[in-house]
């Protein structure tokens, strides 16, 4: 089967995460601009930091990565597991969550590649959507965490 449209989707992942999005600065681009006292400072217009948007970020390619795996099991249930606790998200930490971003960014988008279109059509296990809805809904929350 054809992968033209897996192959967009990863285009517009990695588009998003590292740069020239039509939307303005991507994930990386973002990231890379913010002052370290600023990144476990919580804003009066956000319920987290970004240090605990950036651990959502990476709890949710470890969703997507977990349903590739077929864990029917694997569900982001708690506070914790979507946003962290205060030592992985703390200021000191800062580096090693955005090294575990990227980290994850990669393996999905390699763990994607060795899929094609065919799983787009197919059901993320446990879930009542399918894996076209999943990846792109992960592009679209990707532009709007930083909201």
């Amino acid at each position: 089967m054809k992968n033209n449209e897996l192959e967009r989707i990863i285009d517009n992942l990695e588009t998003v995460f590292r740069g020239d999005a039509w939307h303005g600065p991507s994930v990386m681009e973002m990231l890379y601009s913010i002052p370290l006292e600023l990144v476990s400072h919580q804003k009066s217009f956000s319920k987290h930091t970004i240090a605990q948007n950036v651990f959502h970020l990476i709890a949710w390619r470890s969703f997507v990565l977990e349903k590739l795996k077929n864990n029917i099991h694997f569900d982001l249930l708690s506070e914790e597991e979507n946003y962290g606790n205060d030592a992985q998200t703390s200021q000191q930490n800062w580096t090693n969550l955005v090294n575990e971003l990227k980290h994850h960014q990669e393996l999905l988008v390699r763990v994607l590649q060795g899929h094609d279109d065919s799983l787009l059509n197919k059901m993320v296990p446990g879930q009542d959507y399918d894996y076209y809805k999943l990846l792109t809904g992960l592009i679209q929350h990707d532009t709007i965490i930083w909201v």
